[in-house]
This record gives structure tokens, C-alpha cells and sequence, in this order.
């Protein structure tokens, strides 16, 4: 018995380890391409090291859907081809039960479980607040070395707080700059155009970081307070023009749930001081939390039965039938976090939802399994 629960359990761990590998470069590439393909082309003078500490925020994020994805790509893979083989047919012929043919599966699901809990509740709310100020803190650090740096050629910059600025960028200086100042309400204070100038990085008295430019035949336009229209009748022309912006790069104005520890979540899902609508997104964030830790269990077990009963030993079989699933059972759970301030649907109490589906679905198929 040991014997063959080594076999079993071996395959499903080494099969659900390459899994995870595949999908984890698949997914950490897709998501370095979607977040800093951007800011890469923009500023191409980015610090490069800024890929490995996305990849180090990223991955664990990833990690909470691919490991039950890959858990079950094993499951199908390795029970397809025992079916196929005819070992599983051995097996029973023994007297083995579908139970205890399964017993190693179920103790790497528990364990697959409790890394995922983990991650869930400690790894991923770190990387995802470390993710929301990876970009703010290097675009900071970007300003100091070299300011020039800071603004893409020829398009629009919106991340210093309180300004919008277009640059044209030459060797070592800007051949063209539009900026807009915005009050807190984001109304246009004033507008600033100039055939170019230079800029550099200083502190001020409080020890704040300032940007200094030195424009060059630039025209600003003021804001008049009566009527809140631009003076366009004497616009302000300098041949040369000092201008000094206050860098402050913009930072989201609160943490999102799911950067939010355990205990924050805790201890802020009944506070009422909080929106009726936050409440429920916190709410529904500590079930998406606890669904997807269980998500090992639900794919595993839906996963035996179709494994044995595609009865192929063709990789690509298992590979589409768990890209089925998993699109599905992620899709769902994807659709609820989408409504998650909905506090009129309950989506804390749908978060369960795809899990009791694919549950009651697999307890079914393995129970018609187990009577063969």
C-alpha cells in the first residue's frame, strides 16, 4: 500500500509541480508585459531592476489561482493515463476503493489548501500593497537621477499630483513643454507653453522635492477667479521664464481589500464609519479569501472522475478539459469580485457559490465513480 501510494501521490506532486512552473512563467510574463510594457517604452531610461521586484509582487498573487489550476492539470493528467494504462483497473480489481486509491491525492489537497490559505492571507496582501507603490517609488527615484527622464517623449504625463504636462524630448533637455496646473478639484488653474527649457531635481526649505525648469519663450494663461475663464486678452510671453513644479508623485488615495491584512480586514467589516458599499467590498474580500483556499479540494475533486473517465493519455485531452474548468470556476469567481460593492446581491455569500457547485458536481461524479 505503500508502494502505491508513493506512485500515485508522486505523480500528481511531480505533474502538479511542473504545472505550476509552466503557468507561473506564463502568467508572471503576461503580467510584466501588461503593467510595464507602458512605462518601459515611455522611459526607457527605467531602472530595469524594477522587473524583478514587479515579478517578486506579482507572482504571489498569481501563485492563489495557479496552484489549484495546476493541482488539477495533475489530477487529470496522471488519473487519464492510470485509466488509459489500465492500472486503475488493477487497482480496483485488488479491492482497492476509490477512497483509499485517493487517499495521497487528498493529503496533497490539504496541503496545497493550507499553502494556499497562507498565501492568501499573508503573501498576497503584501504584494499587492508593495505592487500599488512599486510604480510611484521608481518613478520617484527616476526624478532624482535624471528629471528629464521623468516625462515620455510626446505624451501626456498625469502622475505628479496637480499637474498634467506634455514634453518633446531632445539630448539633455525639452525641445517642447505644455503644462496644466489643476486645483484639488482638478479645474485648470493655469496653462503654461514653451519651446522647450531645461529641468532639474532640488529641495526646497522643508527638505520637499521640487522640479526647477528654466523654460524658454514660454506664454502662461491664469485662470480668472470671477468668472473661472483663461485671461486670453494679455497673456504673460517670457523670452526666459523660471518655473519651479512641487513633485509629488500621485499614490492611490486609500489601500484597496485586497491589500489589506487578515486583521485589518477584521476589524473593518463592521466598522460604521466606513461606506455601506466599502463594507461589503471587505466582506467579500474575506470570503474570495477563504473560497479560493478551498479551491485545491473543489477542482481536485471534480478532477478524479473526469480524469478516469476521459480514459486518453494525450496531454492536450487533460490540458482542455482543465482549461475548461478552470476558466469556469475562476470566471465565476472573477464575476462575483466584479460586484463586490453590489451589497445588494450578498456577494460575500456568492463568493461561495462556485465552490458549492463544483463541490456538490464532484461529490456526485465520484460517488457514480466509487459504484462501478
Amino acid at each position: 500500500m505503500k508502494i502505491i501510494d508513493r506512485y500515485v501521490g508522486g505523480q500528481v506532486l511531480m505533474s502538479a509541480f511542473l504545472a505550476v512552473t509552466v503557468l507561473s512563467v506564463l502568467f508572471v510574463v503576461g503580467g510584466v508585459l501588461r503593467e510595464l510594457l507602458d512605462q518601459l517604452v515611455a522611459r526607457p531610461d527605467l531602472d530595469l531592476g524594477i522587473i524583478w521586484k514587479f515579478i517578486a509582487a506579482i507572482l504571489p498573487m498569481s501563485l492563489r489561482l495557479i496552484i489549484p489550476w495546476g493541482f488539477l492539470i495533475a489530477i487529470l493528467l496522471v488519473f487519464g493515463r492510470l485509466s488509459a494504462d489500465n492500472e486503475f483497473i488493477a487497482l480496483r480489481m485488488s479491492g482497492m476503493s476509490m477512497g483509499r486509491i485517493c487517499l495521497p491525492v487528498w493529503l496533497l489537497a490539504v496541503l496545497l489548501t493550507a499553502t494556499t490559505f497562507w498565501i492568501n492571507m499573508k503573501m498576497a496582501p503584501e504584494a499587492k500593497k508593495s505592487m500599488e507603490t512599486l510604480l510611484p517609488d521608481m518613478i520617484a527615484d527616476l526624478a532624482e537621477k535624471d528629471p528629464i527622464a521623468l516625462f515620455p517623449d510626446r505624451a501626456v504625463m498625469s502622475e505628479i499630483a496637480g499637474y498634467k504636462v506634455y514634453a518633446k524630448r531632445g539630448v539633455g533637455r525639452m525641445d517642447t513643454f505644455i503644462g496644466i496646473e489643476f486645483d484639488k478639484r482638478w479645474v485648470p488653474l493655469r496653462f503654461l507653453c514653451s519651446q522647450g527649457g531645461t529641468v532639474k531635481s532640488e529641495l526646497d526649505e522643508g527638505g520637499s522635492p521640487v522640479l526647477e525648469f528654466e523654460l524658454e519663450k514660454a506664454g502662461i494663461e491664469v485662470r480668472a477667479e470671477e468668472s473661472g475663464e483663461f485671461h486670453v486678452v494679455q497673456p504673460l510671453f517670457m523670452e526666459k521664464m523660471p518655473f519651479s513644479m512641487p513633485f509629488s508623485i500621485l499614490r492611490p488615495q486609500k489601500m484597496k481589500p485586497e491589500a489589506l491584512s487578515w486583521k485589518e480586514l477584521m476589524s473593518n467589516q463592521n466598522n460604521k464609519s466606513l461606506r455601506r458599499e466599502d463594507r461589503t467590498s471587505i466582506k467579500t474580500e474575506i470570503s474570495m479569501r477563504l473560497a479560493f483556499s478551498l479551491a485545491c479540494v473543489t477542482l481536485g475533486l471534480i478532477g478524479i472522475p473526469l480524469g478516469i473517465t476521459a480514459q486518453r493519455r494525450e496531454t492536450s485531452v487533460g490540458f482542455a478539459i482543465s482549461l475548461g474548468i478552470g476558466i469556469v470556476y475562476f470566471a465565476l469567481m472573477v464575476l462575483i469580485e466584479m460586484m463586490r460593492e453590489e451589497s445588494n446581491f450578498y456577494p460575500y455569500l456568492l463568493a461561495w457559490l462556485p465552490n458549492l457547485i463544483f463541490l456538490g458536481l464532484g461529490i456526485r461524479m465520484f460517488r457514480g465513480l466509487s459504484r462501478r
